[in-house]
């Protein structure tokens, strides 16, 4: 270990470079696939067809594959399966292809080259997963929320942790210190995923998201239940449902975002998880 990573590590320091690293295209970051971006623009062109969407998306086995998937899963499917793209566009529905073909290629964007922070990377994947799923089901309670954005929401809710990983593979310190490494995390994260989906142009529905999902003392802007309080709720459970976490053990009924949802919904759900919906759900993301 050099002198200098013997010295003692300064967080801010490290969240300032990472910044400039971001805003000046020095950190190789994932991103989208291209047949992904090529389909979002056909989606958002207003005098595309659904056959012009149907036909982008077969240009990819594994795109294709997984949106048919999707329009088979609990959350949408019919009597009979769907076997076909424009079937399964046809089915989710023109306005909700734009999540979906997000959220499926969200799984490329948490796949890396580096083995020193694979692992790690394999790891967040399977939360956000969990999160997703359990917030889709979640969002079904509330007419006003659409659960493919639900579920895209919690895919992305921690996607900040990735630059960071990615940042921290060229630090023996970091990688050497666990411990060091989940408190620098914990720090950075919502606003480097804030940062980052900015960067992305998401909704700022979604930025939000990645900003405020952990402030659990939260003031909301509105009245109704949004995304924020969907996330925060499916990813309390999740952290609590496994391993070693802050959020184990939480009383949950006075979680602010579980008393907006309502702890009947929340039952609901914990059912439902235990029923195995989760599981049949996350299936189509993989």
């Amino acid at each position: 270990m050099s002198s200098e990573e013997n010295q003692k590590f300064d967080v801010r320091a490290f969240a300032l470079k990472l910044r400039q690293d971001i805003e000046q295209n020095r950190i190789k970051l994932p991103t989208l696939p291209a047949i992904s971006l090529e389909a979002l623009l056909i989606v958002n062109d207003a005098d595309s067809s659904m056959a012009d969407v149907a036909r982008i998306i077969c240009k990819d086995t594994s795109m294709a594959t997984r949106l048919v998937r999707y329009a088979n899963s609990p959350l949408y499917r019919g009597i009979n399966n769907v076997t076909s793209v424009k079937a399964a566009i046809t089915r989710i529905g023109i306005d909700a292809v734009k999540h979906a073909i997000l959220s499926l290629a969200m799984r490329d964007v948490f796949t890396t080259c580096f083995r020193s922070i694979q692992e790690r990377m394999e790891e967040l994947w399977r939360h956000s997963v969990e999160v997703a799923t359990q917030a889709a089901m979640l969002s079904r309670s509330f007419r006003h929320l659409n659960s493919d954005e639900a579920m895209l929401a919690g895919l992305i809710h921690d996607v900040g942790v990735i630059p960071i990983l990615i940042k921290a593979k060229s630090s023996q310190i970091l990688l050497d210190d666990e411990e060091k490494l989940d408190k620098l995390i914990r720090v950075l994260h919502m606003s480097v995923g804030k940062f980052l989906l900015g960067h992305w142009s998401f909704d700022p529905a979604l930025v939000d998201v990645a900003a405020s999902h952990d402030r659990l003392d939260r003031v909301p802007p509105g009245d109704e239940v949004d995304y924020v309080d969907i996330v925060q709720v499916a990813n309390v459970l999740s952290h609590d449902s496994g391993g070693e976490h802050r959020y184990q053990g939480m009383d949950i009924a006075r979680i602010p975002a579980f008393q907006r949802v309502g702890m009947k919904r929340v039952e609901q759900l914990q059912q439902q998880i235990e029923d195995g919906s989760e599981h049949e759900i996350g299936m189509m993301l993989h």
